[in-house]
């Protein structure tokens, strides 16, 4: 049967249009998975470490002494607080983490402030002086027995005028470092006490002073601030 020209027009064009789309999507380049978008991945390697923060960290470099010269003549003394919380007695007298020495020898004045004439504090020194003389050896024991009689201390180091010990909190577990240095001129020991962590020197001073009060049976002492 023959189709009416309009119908036969219609047919064409559908056919047509169908031979072309197939055309086009057999020519258009297909998607590989390469060229889909990759997850992204993530790595730890170099990512710092964090420790337990309960547990004290090292101690740190600023411990020692410094300044004995190269034939060890001189005194020396401690490093410097380079935190707060930290105290010594090598800071300067009129700085809020100083704390004033101490003395092994009894009735020894090392000027501290007073009401006294020049005459009368002569006087006093000289007297001080004709008492016998502990031996520095004979102190350093007596210092170095009295922080070994307390729990919380180890000592880690004891030798040539110098005592270093780690404090250990037991409630807390707060670790401190405490150092102590005699002088080589005169009766007294300086010292310097440092949290690893925190900036509260309320435990610092309260040690310190329990450990004179625990040594003041044999002689020792508070110097106090010195008068220049």
């Amino acid at each position: 049967m023959k189709l009416p020209p309009s119908v036969a027009a219609t047919s064409r064009r559908a056919a047509v249009a169908q031979l072309m789309g197939t055309a086009a999507l057999l020519l258009s380049p297909m998607r590989t998975p390469a060229e889909e978008p990759s997850v992204p991945t993530f790595s730890l390697k170099g990512a710092p470490v964090f420790g337990n923060p309960f547990e004290a960290p090292p101690p740190t470099a600023e411990l020692g002494v410094i300044g004995r010269g190269k034939d060890n003549t001189r005194s020396g003394i401690l490093n410097f607080c380079d935190k707060k919380g930290c105290i010594s007695t090598f800071a300067a007298g009129d700085a809020e983490n100083y704390i004033p020495p101490l003395t092994y020898q009894p009735g020894y004045n090392a000027n501290a402030a007073s009401s006294f004439s020049s005459p009368l504090k002569q006087q006093l020194a000289e007297e001080a002086a004709k008492k016998p003389q502990k031996p520095r050896d004979t102190a350093f024991q007596e210092l170095l027995e009295a922080i070994k009689a307390t729990p919380e201390a180890t000592v880690i180091k004891s030798e040539d005028r110098y005592i270093y010990a780690e404090y250990k909190d037991g409630l807390t577990g707060a670790v401190d470092d405490v150092e102590f240095l005699f002088s080589l001129d005169l009766p007294i020991v300086g010292y310097r006490s440092a949290p690893r962590r925190g900036g509260d020197d309320t435990r610092q001073r309260k040690r310190l002073r329990d450990l004179r009060k625990s040594l003041e049976s044999s002689g020792w002492k508070s110097v106090g601030r010195i008068v220049s």
